[in-house]
């Protein structure tokens, strides 16, 4: 696996300096003490007309988001015209902060476990050094004649060393089911979070893709409520036809998810940590689907956990 000597300079220079966020006095609706919300910044960088990422922040900033979800990839910063310096700059003026870093690797190939857990302790310098605590660990894709349920317990005891690692240095990481990927479906979810050790290894759960799978949200959350340490907020229509899960998905409150019922199930396990607003595409502008999602979470969302 290539490292980007890029993005860990990128991140180390964000990390003395970004501020922790808070809603702006503007944004009546009721808040959520324990919990903070991002979007990611995928929904920018992958929009069919280019967007910048001093777009994503403005966006994120005029909906009272807290922070944004941004694993930087190579030279990202500078095909903004922006550079470290300046971005740092950008998001102390906007009062975000950066809720977390994706990782995704063949976790059940031995032979890359060095290189695995070199990066995995790299992205955990890089995050500690800006106060956050979350990896979102992203199962990797396999060819579909692959026996899916060995790899997902081949998978575990690298899992479980990376686990180890961040809880030493006061972090998480968390398993992120995918579509698309080795662990998707309810009893892949089940095998991979029963062959992983629950002290190191949490669930960082997009509900989106746990709904287009198959699964009732939730009921898969109330499972699993101990170890939810992360979410993507992610609706969604079924039903998916692979591989393309980009025509299902739709703003918060706009599809078949049940928020409501989460919320709930947050509020009653006193869910403390980040949730952020997973839209991989949209039919709007990243700015109105931004918007849209976020009025879903003020208005909806935050009274049910108040």
């Amino acid at each position: 696996m290539n490292h980007s000597t890029t993005r860990r300079d990128v991140l180390k220079f964000l990390a003395s300096s970004v501020v922790a966020a808070q809603l702006p006095t503007f944004i009546k609706a009721a808040k959520t003490p324990n919990i903070r919300w991002a979007q990611g910044y995928l929904l920018w960088r992958n929009f069919k007309e280019a967007r910048t990422l001093q777009d994503a922040l403005s966006d994120l900033r005029s909906v009272g988001a807290d922070g944004i979800e941004f694993s930087p990839l190579s030279n990202e910063l500078e095909r903004n015209g922006l550079t470290p310096e300046t971005f740092k700059q950008l998001m102390v003026e906007k009062k975000l902060a950066i809720a977390g870093n994706y990782l995704s690797a063949p976790f059940y190939d031995p032979s890359k476990r060095e290189e695995i857990l070199q990066e995995a302790d790299n992205r955990f310098a890089l995050l500690k050094e800006f106060g956050g605590k979350n990896i979102i660990i992203g199962p990797p894709g396999v060819k579909a004649d692959v026996n899916r349920m060995q790899l997902i317990k081949q998978q575990a005891p690298l899992l479980n060393e990376i686990g180890k690692r961040a809880k030493d240095q006061g972090m998480q990481i968390g398993l992120h089911p995918h579509l698309n990927t080795l662990v998707e479906t309810p009893a892949e979810i089940d095998l991979a979070m029963d062959t992983t050790d629950p002290r190191y290894v949490f669930m960082s759960a997009d509900t989106g893709h746990l709904h287009l799978a198959g699964g009732d949200v939730v009921a898969i959350l109330r499972k699993y409520k101990s170890r939810l340490n992360y979410f993507h907020f992610k609706d969604g229509v079924r039903p998916f036809v692979r591989p393309d899960f980009k025509p299902n998905l739709r703003e918060l409150g706009r599809g078949e998810v049940d928020f409501p019922g989460i919320m709930r199930l947050l509020k009653e396990i006193r869910f403390t940590g980040w949730i952020n607003v997973e839209q991989d595409s949209t039919t709007l502008t990243p700015k109105d689907s931004c918007r849209i999602s976020m009025e879903y979470v003020n208005k909806t969302l935050k009274p049910i956990y108040s």
